[in-house]
């Protein structure tokens, strides 16, 4: 059978364990059909074979991103951005211009602000003289806190005698008027409700620009984090650009925890679905956020001795959705950020695995998403439960100054990559997108060198917990294959699996890791199909 396409002048990693390096791959009717030298892969060119030449550059396996709010950074990407804004006036400044295009009646929404470099704290008296009456919403980087101004305060009917919700907090002025702040899930469900909603056309033209945004960054496939409502609409969405053929990613795409009983009810199960969305794990969450103060810890975060941050599901509840989970044929993917949500996350799972093993017989593991701090006792755990940790590399660049503040010396065990790996953990990593760049190069770099975009600290935080270019790269591709049980599907250039291919234009292997992070995708193939091409 002639090929439908061919790369060939390639230096492939393929990450197949029998050849670990070629130099074409051959793509029929969706699927890899042969892998080796080029004269060997080129003699199944027939009359309308297309052949690229990739001009010797490094071809990987279709990316993945195992952690991502994938509705949320196609929405986020129309907003006002502020990721990365060191100084409180320049945020006044992009949110007055943003003021002074909105029209009466609508709001100023924004998202990615960190405000550990700023001079001040976020309050709305901040944003009242700029926004008097167009009510305002900055989302934290970590998205588990919401700056508002007084205008928005008002359409919520957020006032002093507006009591505190359960596994939240309102940030108070001293005479216990809002701050404007308002942490956690509860809390921000105040308002909500009074955002504006665009409409299911808007809504997919958007998705369909975060789609040719993945395919640009060298994505095929990602893992979606679905929370409440963001999740019924995403899985809508999503459904829809399938039947239009507009869907040209892998989704794993996880349930909310909200919904576990109904989809247990129906008898959906993991890996349900077809070859570009499918049912992933059940997602809930432990705990808040490093930066937001909301994680929860074994010791208080510092500076503030009766902080120990904020248990938004209790562990007896993640247990029983565990077991939920199991006899549905599921599995969790649990958000827990503090050493003490880690620890108590361990505790479910380990007594978990003493019951016995799931009824159900499925490959996929439960997950821990994060795993931002471990208590070092703890990292021989995760092996032990069998249970993955989905981190984000791409999150040292950003949060170093803050883990230091936040955390001290436990900061030590923050993004422990190499001691986990060297305890038996299996890892996957992503970007948390919208949270951090979507940008797998990003999170490649910060996995080997721990530096920021500017090269600090000199030398990496916590150089030893670095990690080798092959091991970051498995991150990015085998590994979300393994905890999604597609590994027979996807992960490697290897006959027989999806055609999904990445090309860089520089090769990794070839650079010094401080370069990495400026090297781009050349041409990405989904499917048998260039979607992206640099030419």
């Amino acid at each position: 059978m002639h090929a439908d396409l061919i790369v060939h002048n390639a230096r492939i990693y393929t990450l197949d364990p029998g050849q670990a390096w070629a130099q074409a791959v051959a793509c029929t009717a969706g699927r890899i059909q042969a892998v080796g030298k080029d004269d060997e892969v080129l003699a199944l060119a027939g009359p309308r074979t297309q052949r690229i030449d990739a001009g010797g550059r490094l071809v990987l396996p279709g990316l993945t991103d195992s952690h991502v709010h994938f509705l949320n950074y196609a929405m986020r990407r129309q907003e006002v951005s502020l990721f990365g804004v060191r100084h409180i006036e320049e945020v006044r400044r992009r949110v007055r211009q943003a003021v002074e295009r909105t029209p009466p009646g609508g709001w100023v929404l924004g998202w990615g602000y960190d405000e550990i470099y700023w001079d001040k704290t976020p309050h709305r008296a901040l944003l009242d003289d700029i926004a008097p009456e167009t009510p305002v919403l900055l989302r934290r980087m970590d998205m588990h806190s919401w700056w508002v101004n007084s205008a928005a305060l008002r359409l919520a009917n957020v006032t002093r005698a507006t009591p505190d919700m359960p596994d939240s907090r309102i940030e108070r002025d001293p005479d216990g008027e809002p701050t404007g702040v308002m942490r956690e899930w509860y809390a921000m469900g105040l308002i909500q409700p009074h955002l504006p909603e665009p409409d299911q056309a808007t809504l997919l033209r958007w998705l369909s620009e975060a789609i040719a945004e993945a395919h640009r960054l060298g994505l095929t496939g990602i893992q979606d984090q679905r929370v409440q409502r963001e999740g019924q609409l995403s899985f809508r969405l999503c459904q829809e650009l399938v039947r239009r053929n507009q869907f040209d990613l892998r989704m794993h795409m996880n349930v909310a925890a909200d919904y576990l009983d109904e989809a247990a009810s129906l008898g959906l199960q993991a890996g349900f679905g077809g070859d570009r969305l499918w049912i992933g794990h059940v997602k809930t969450f432990a705990d808040g956020s490093m930066g937001s103060r909301t994680a929860t810890m074994l010791e208080p975060f510092e500076g503030e001795p009766g902080n120990y941050g904020v248990e938004v599901v209790a562990p007896a509840e993640i247990a029983r959705l565990a077991r939920r989970a199991e006899q549905a044929g599921l599995r969790l993917a649990v958000h827990a950020i503090g050493d003490r949500a880690v620890r108590e996350v361990l505790d479910v799972f380990e007594a978990l695995r003493r019951e016995g093993a799931p009824p159900d017989g499925l490959s996929l593991p439960h997950r821990i998403e994060h795993v931002q701090v471990i208590h070092p006792a703890d990292l021989p755990r995760l092996s032990s439960c069998g249970v993955v940790a989905s981190m984000q590399p791409v999150h040292v660049m950003t949060d170093w100054v803050t883990a230091d503040r936040v955390w001290g010396r436990r900061a030590r065990y923050a993004y422990a990559f190499r001691s986990l790996l060297q305890h038996g953990a299996r890892l996957t990593f992503g970007s948390d997108a919208p949270v951090a760049p979507l940008n797998p190069m990003l999170g490649i770099y910060a996995a080997l060198t721990r530096q920021d975009e500017q090269g600090e600290p000199q030398g990496g935080w916590y150089p030893e917990e670095r990690l080798t270019l092959a091991e970051a790269i498995y991150g990015y591709t085998m590994a979300p294959a393994l905890v999604a049980g597609k590994q027979h599907l996807q992960g490697s250039v290897t006959p027989g699996k999806w055609a999904d291919l990445t090309i860089l234009s520089a090769n990794l292997f070839e650079l010094a890791p401080t370069d990495i992070k400026d090297v781009t995708t050349y041409m990405t193939i989904f499917d048998g199909r260039v979607v992206y091409s640099q030419e």
